[in-house]
């Protein structure tokens, strides 16, 4: 096997791992944002409560397969907020707001840090296939056909 042929193999097989490595991370990318979205619609559904005149007022509470049923906020100065391995307390809304607030702060790091790893890695895939079709080219252009 010529020398081209195994620099050709080890740059398929160098892509191969590097656009592995882009799947997982966009795939990582997605979580996150779906994550962000999520802690930012409490969030404001929060901030809106906060601006709700009535004491008690009426809400939607989801039961799942797009169901709900009606009830009624009984205490609109304090929400029950997740703060991670299974574990929620209870906070004023002010407080929430601002834990919430830092928690799309980590969310937004996470999501730029690994956008800079995608773009990276993108960047290096387009070097690699850069090479190979230099590689390529090379190997057509030393291609000669045997005379008879």
């Amino acid at each position: 096997m010529s020398e081209r042929n195994e620099q050709l193999e080890r740059l398929a097989y160098e892509y191969q791992l590097l656009q592995g490595q882009a799947q997982l991370l966009a795939q990582n990318l997605e979580l996150l944002n779906l994550g962000r979205n999520e802690f930012q619609a409490v969030k404001e559904t929060l901030e809106g409560l906060k601006n709700v005149e009535d004491d008690k007022p009426e809400i939607l509470v989801p039961i799942g397969a797009g169901s709900f049923l009606k009830g009624r906020v009984e205490d609109k100065s304090n929400a029950i907020v997740s703060v991670g391995a299974g574990y929620a307390i209870e906070k004023s809304l002010d407080d929430a707001i601002t834990y919430l607030a830092e928690r799309i702060k980590e969310y937004e790091s996470a999501i730029a840090k690994t956008q800079e790893a995608l773009h990276q890695l993108e960047h290096k895939l387009q070097g690699l296939a850069e090479k190979a079709q230099k590689l390529q080219q090379q190997q057509a252009m030393g291609f000669k056909v045997p005379k008879k």
